[in-house]
């Protein structure tokens, strides 16, 4: 592959930590394995405080915040953040969802930040150091989120925003709108985050494979590594009979898991 791994510029970020018990067992292992260096923590997961536990007695894990307005409960009250709730007081349901609110002019950035800084002091008052954000679905790289993330980021000494510049490939044939997107807001994020003095990565790997990453993918990573800081986001889990409101994703944590801890344990050892 021509490049050497370079440890200090490669971040496997296991993402949706907090978020279900079987999320955070599989996550912990592939941490355990060496394959994991990096989590992105849910502060409205259902499963935090098993989360929050680990964290404090791994000291030296990365440990971003996962900021999520969809799909759960919000941390802030209900009656504060209008735009970003439904009648039962919980996010809207989906990213289509989301989105479609957003592009109405209805998602009111100031509700935005009341969310999204109750959700950082949420961990931060736990004693959480946190060298990152990114978000459920990549919300954050919407431009009038961005403009809120990037000031709490700067308020609050979080140090880099993920940024999703994946090089277009046969697996993004599906996700081929969705990516170009994600590279334009990326592009625009990554310009404003300097004049914060936020830093992001060079490269960026997993939205062409979300929730199916492969040994391709990994070694692609691997070889990255030697001249670039890259991040490749990842999910691992433990399949259960009843995944309850995740079941809709589809998927296939044990496969992601092995996937990770095959190709990469030891490697954070």
């Amino acid at each position: 592959m021509g490049n050497t791994l370079d440890r200090e510029k490669l971040i496997i970020n296991a993402d949706d930590f907090g978020l279900a018990s079987h999320i955070n067992k599989g996550i912990i292992e592939a941490i355990e394995q060496g394959a994991v260096n990096s989590v992105s923590i849910v502060a409205n997961g259902r499963a935090l405080d098993e989360a929050i536990c680990f964290i404090q007695n791994h000291p030296r894990l990365k440990t971003g915040i996962h900021f999520t307005l969809i799909d759960e409960k919000p941390v802030a009250e209900p009656d504060l953040i209008p735009s970003l709730v439904t009648a039962d007081g919980m996010f809207h349901r989906d990213y289509s969802t989301f989105i479609r609110e957003y592009i109405r002019g209805r998602i009111n950035p100031y509700e935005v930040k009341i969310e999204l800084e109750a959700q950082l002091k949420k961990l931060l008052d736990n004693g959480l150091v946190l060298s990152h954000c990114d978000s459920h679905q990549h919300l954050h790289l919407l431009k009038r989120i961005s403009f809120v993330v990037l000031r709490l980021c700067h308020t609050y000494w979080i140090p880099r925003v993920r940024i999703v510049n994946e090089s277009l490939s046969l697996f993004s044939l599906k996700r081929l709108i969705p990516l170009i997107a994600m590279k334009y807001f990326s592009f625009r994020i990554r310009r404003r985050a300097r004049l914060y003095n936020i830093s992001t990565t060079d490269k960026f790997l997993g939205f062409n494979t979300s929730m199916n990453v492969t040994k391709g993918i990994i070694q692609k990573a691997l070889s990255f590594s030697g001249k670039y800081f890259v991040e490749l986001m990842c999910h691992p889990g433990f399949n259960i009979p009843d995944s309850g409101p995740y079941k809709k994703w589809g998927m296939d944590w044990d496969k992601e898991r092995n996937t990770i801890i095959d190709n990469l344990a030891g490697t954070f050892l």
